[in-house]
């Protein structure tokens, strides 16, 4: 069963939605590498989460598990959990590793 994408979503999972918006979007994407078992990863997550809910329809964010998903986590160079990558085509914008001050990542976005 294959799944359906809509470049309206904002909220987004997986290897099968990142590769589907690499080719669909033009909207900044941002990929956040996460872990089961990570607190950094349950801290930020209100935080962009606020982010993409402020911007939507300017971007897309991507949720993608660093254990099920290795191969892009190490594609972007991601080595830890949490890290926050910012695409826009096939740029990288940003790489935001660890978790950061929320007025930090908040900075670091409005830059883009």
């Amino acid at each position: 069963m294959s799944e359906i994408f809509s470049i309206d979503q904002t909220f987004l999972t997986g290897k099968t939605a990142f590769k589907w918006l690499m080719q669909e979007s033009d909207r900044l994407i941002i990929l956040k590498f996460v872990a089961p078992h990570c607190p950094g990863c349950k801290t930020l997550k209100p935080v962009l989460n606020q982010i993409a809910q402020d911007c939507v329809g300017k971007l897309n964010l991507v949720e993608i598990d660093m254990t099920e998903e290795p191969e892009i986590a190490m594609n972007f160079g991601v080595r830890s959990a949490p890290t926050v990558v910012l695409l826009k085509g096939h740029e990288i914008l940003a790489n935001i590793g660890g978790l950061q001050p929320k007025n930090s990542i908040y900075r670091k976005f409005i830059n883009f």
